[in-house]
């Protein structure tokens, strides 16, 4: 197959998968399974015998595995036994797995034990390799054009960023109601949940279809004889094809760029800007800044991966490119915006502690935060410095140690209680109940803080001390259990609550 056939092809196959995926949500999204098990079983088994021929792979020798397939599949319409539907349908698509795989050169009847194993526990893996080998090709289709035009380039770039923009618009505006209000003025972008459920099954057998295709019609050969052809013909100076895809990425990071300084711009006026700005708005200092923390450190993540990957995409670590400004520059950009997105998390979550007091949970969401500012910084610096992938992977191997370390030696816990107490000799205001089930970490603060509190706190807390102690007492029992601060607490307890032994 040529290079350009093997386009066709990869093109195809994903434009088979939309519609087999298509197909797959009209027949089974919220809907029991009936007859709908047999009709998408024989859609799914007339495209793989449309692409056979095309291919020249021949069908009629597995016969009998098709119609297995199709009487497994049609039982769901027969019988009406969940159990028995479940198996019918596993028995379906582990029959629908052994025919790729024989369709992929490997016949059934001469397979062992192990290989059926393998066949279960390998093979999904390896149809995920064929359907990403299947998407990355058609990020060659444009070097099958002698005349590269540049526009194209921006295009694609575009293109790549539009599902990025909607899902960061969409955390954006759960995170911050002034954001949401302008953009809904220009589209409402709420998404139900029965719409998220639909996306999701949509993306879940859009992937299983173009990896059941992949793996039976798009062969390891032609994934390598496309990654030689991306290597063919270099331009001076650059390696081949990475002068395009640096302004497909300067678009891409570009945009994205944009939507976080429309961002900022809410933050600065808004949450930064004074509690004057927000109340002229018509939002109360409450209900606008103590809510969007999760969003945007979703954000923040998500960043992190796009920007590793756009460095990967444009093959920013080769020699004569690591320099080239055209990605540098949009990806610093975009750090120092994910950086005053973490500014606006911490913000939140700060005002979300002032409001309902510190959790170790949060507690560990604070210090994730100081680990998240970490890598940023470190990848900066590997942009800048032009560091292989080497450093920034040993750096966040460093920077993890280091995050465990630190948690350890403040001991969370004893930290959240210590906090919390501080804050009580304050306002006057405790969860007596949460701290006193806090681990053994926290015996002391709790003891302190019951000879503070009221009497009904005290009441509650002598109940969660006992409990404390009986479990203690029971894990304590086994030496192969022992804990300095199990054991330090449990003496602890068993002087406050029996202090004549």
């Amino acid at each position: 197959m040529t290079k350009p056939s093997a386009i066709r092809n990869a093109v195809s196959i994903i434009a088979a998968s939309v519609a087999l995926a298509w197909i797959f949500n009209f027949l089974f999204f919220e809907k029991a399974p009936g007859v709908s098990a047999a009709l998408f079983a024989v859609m799914l088994l007339g495209a793989v015998s449309l692409f056979g021929v095309h291919q020249h792979i021949p069908l009629h020798k597995n016969w009998w595995l098709q119609a297995l397939i199709i009487f497994f599949a049609l039982m769901p319409a027969i019988r009406a036994n969940e159990f028995l539907t479940f198996l019918n349908i596993c028995a379906t698509l582990g029959l629908l797995m052994l025919l790729a795989h024989e369709l992929a050169g490997t016949p059934a009847f001469l397979m062992r034990l192990r290989d059926y194993l393998l066949l279960v526990t390998l093979v999904p893996l390896r149809m995920l390799g064929r359907a990403l080998s299947t998407v990355t090709l058609l990020s060659q289709a444009q070097s099958e054009i002698k005349r590269r035009d540049a526009w194209a380039r921006v295009l694609k770039g575009i293109i790549m960023a539009v599902p990025v923009l909607i899902i960061f618009g969409v955390l954006f505006s759960q995170a911050d109601l002034a954001f949401a209000r302008f953009i809904n003025s220009f589209v409402n972008i709420t998404i139900s949940e029965q719409t998220a459920q639909y996306c999701a099954l949509f993306l879940v057998a859009f992937v299983a279809a173009l990896s059941f295709l992949s793996y039976i019609f798009f062969s390891p050969a032609q994934a390598k004889a496309s990654r030689e052809k991306s290597t063919a013909t270099p331009q001076p100076g650059l390696p081949a094809g990475q002068a395009g895809k640096s302004i497909e990425v300067m678009v891409f990071l570009g945009l994205i760029g944009t939507l976080f300084l429309l961002f900022i711009g809410f933050q600065l006026t808004y949450l930064f800007g004074g509690e004057a700005n927000i109340v002229n708005a018509g939002f109360t200092y409450a209900e606008y800044a103590r809510h969007g923390f999760w969003e945007l450190l979703a954000v923040a993540l998500l960043s992190l991966v796009i920007l590793l990957a756009a460095e990967k995409y444009t093959g920013v670590e080769s020699a004569s490119w690591r320099r080239d400004k055209r990605f540098l520059l949009p990806a610093l950009i975009l750090i120092a915006e994910v950086g005053v997105v973490i500014a606006s998390a911490a913000k939140r979550l700060s005002l979300y502690i002032d409001a309902y007091s510190l959790t170790t949970l949060r507690f560990y969401v604070a210090g994730f935060i100081v680990l998240l500012i970490a890598l940023f910084a470190l990848l900066a610096y590997k942009f800048i410095a032009s560091k292989r992938e080497e450093f920034f992977t040993f750096g966040t191997l460093l920077s993890v140690a280091a995050f465990l370390i630190a948690m350890n030696l403040v001991n969370p816990d004893a930290f959240v209680a210590r906090v919390n107490f501080a804050e009580y000799h304050r306002t006057g205001k405790i969860d007596a109940v949460y701290i006193g089930k806090l681990s053994a970490d926290a015996a002391p603060w709790k003891i302190e803080l019951y000879n503070t509190v009221a009497d009904a706190d005290k009441a509650t807390l002598q109940e969660l001390f006992q409990k404390q102690k009986d479990t203690l007492e029971k894990i304590n029992a086994n030496w192969q259990s022992a804990n300095l601060s199990r054991a330090r607490a449990l003496q602890v307890l068993q002087g406050f609550l029996n202090p004549t032994i």
